[in-house]
């Protein structure tokens, strides 16, 4: 196999674990301002109740991208290793999506829907990613 294809199949491996942190860090942002609905018997808290979980889960993704992008860099990726990494990726991003939703009360709106249908298709990107160790895979 030649260094240019070998690059590209490491880099399909590599970039949906990047984008999917990057684009659920923005989504994690975007949540910031979600208004919410609170319930009757307390008040309401701040908006900024909802940044911890923000912080927490988006560090935590951390380390699966780290280990998604070292074993891109191996000669042969450990296939086990990238799959747990990708569906732990896409697991924090959907629930640190619901924990910073409700942690600050609950409302569905348009920016609700529209984060949403952007942490699902976090799991389109982990389709490729695996993808793409296969097809290192099948060209060894």
């Amino acid at each position: 196999m030649t260094s240019g294809v070998q690059a590209n199949t490491r880099f399909r491996i590599l970039l949906p674990a990047v984008v999917i942190v990057v684009v659920t860090w923005l989504i994690f942002w975007m949540a910031q301002g979600f208004s919410t609905i609170c319930i009757l018997m307390g008040p309401c808290p701040g908006r900024d109740v909802r940044v911890a979980p923000a912080l927490l889960f988006g560090g935590i993704m951390l380390a699966p991208m780290t280990a998604v992008i070292l074993t891109s860099l191996v000669r042969s990726p450990i296939g086990w290793l990238v799959r747990l990494s990708y569906v732990l990726l896409v697991g924090l991003a959907v629930a640190g999506y619901a924990v910073v939703n409700f942690v600050g009360g609950f409302g569905v709106d348009a920016p609700f829907l529209a984060g949403f249908i952007g942490i699902c298709g976090t799991t389109v990107l982990a389709y490729l990613g695996i993808a793409g160790l296969r097809r290192e895979a099948s060209a060894a």
